[in-house]
């Protein structure tokens, strides 16, 4: 069953996140102080409501989460849309994963941008997701965004 996480589950958001990461083997991206900025930072956005979670609840417990924010940055708010949807947070327990979890709550989340007139949603798809064709099911199309770590980038030595 989908439910909408609130102010009281928002910890259980943050150790969702924390594991996507971990699962990803990005967690050494994270701030120090990661759990709080992003607590603050979804705590006001639930209360303004440009950010919402979903999560699937079974046997009392929650075993996945989706969420969902609204985003006005640049250069989006100078184009007609002004901003766009931004699907974050997908996480499945492993042990509930390959039951269609991650689609129904993305799907969930799709549907509350939706409502917020949100027309454009956009995502970064772990290579988990990318490999089961999950977004792509939901019609999302790959972008010719780009991305480079200048932490982690040595440019090759040329010779004038």
């Amino acid at each position: 069953m989908i439910i909408r996480l609130n102010e009281s589950t928002l910890p259980l958001a943050l150790d969702f996140r924390y594991r996507m990461f971990v699962d990803a083997g990005n967690d050494h991206h994270l701030a120090v102080d990661w759990r709080e900025l992003t607590h603050a930072f979804y705590f006001n956005g639930y209360r303004n409501g440009s950010c919402a979670h979903f999560g699937w609840q079974e046997n009392g417990a929650i075993v996945a989460t989706a969420g969902a924010l609204i985003r006005s940055d640049f250069p989006s708010f100078t184009l007609k849309a002004r901003r766009y949807g931004w699907i974050m947070d997908v996480y499945v327990v492993p042990e509930y994963r390959r039951r269609g979890l991650a689609r129904q709550l993305t799907r969930h989340a799709i549907e509350w941008l939706r409502e917020k007139g949100v027309v454009v949603v956009q995502l970064t798809a772990s290579d988990e997701a990318k490999k089961a064709g999950l977004y792509e099911s939901l019609g999302f199309t790959p972008s010719n965004e780009m991305r480079l770590r200048l932490d982690e980038f040595i440019p090759a030595k040329t010779s004038v």
